[in-house]
């Protein structure tokens, strides 16, 4: 919307004003906010910085980057701003389709998690006494205490197998 303002001939602080009026809250209200500063003298990048601040939005803080460049060097915001925001989209396809296809791994890290509780758990249920040693004895209790942390060094260790950063 900020681009297609600017396309059309506004300035930064009317095609802001433009979101305003024709966003969705809460941008709507922290843009308002942004404006109303920039009226009481404010930069309209630190006013913007504020907002991606407030609203803890990385994309936002890469936009407000880009009109701080796009102000110090000069040239076509409305451009740099489009590109901005390709930018932005092709990143979060790519985080999505990381993520479906990271999802095999992470059922896999699920299941093999929960395995070793749901045998553990039926033996309990079915046959208690092929379970009693390993709380009776020492050494069941030791076998116990490793089977244990096993799990959770592979939970751990499986967790940051499948989490890929983008």
């Amino acid at each position: 919307l900020v681009a297609s303002s600017l396309r059309s001939g506004f300035s930064l602080p009317q095609a802001l004003d433009g979101v305003v009026h024709g966003g969705d809250q809460p941008a709507a209200g922290e843009f308002g906010r942004a404006l109303a500063e920039t009226r009481l003298g404010v930069e309209v990048e630190d006013a913007l910085d504020g907002v991606a601040d407030r609203m803890k939005s990385p994309d936002l803080e890469w936009v407000v980057m880009a009109v701080r460049i796009s102000h110090d060097v000069g040239g076509n915001l409305a451009e740099v701003l489009l590109t901005t925001v390709h930018t932005i989209r092709e990143r979060a396809q790519l985080k999505r389709q990381v993520r479906a296809l990271s999802a095999e791994g992470r059922l896999s890290a699920y299941v093999l998690i929960g395995l070793p509780i749901f045998v553990a758990g039926s033996l309990a249920l079915v046959r208690p006494e092929y379970l009693r040693p390993l709380y009776t004895q020492p050494l069941g209790i030791a076998m116990l205490a490793f089977a244990l942390c096993g799990v959770l060094v592979g939970s751990w260790w499986m967790s940051r197998v499948v989490k890929v950063e983008v």
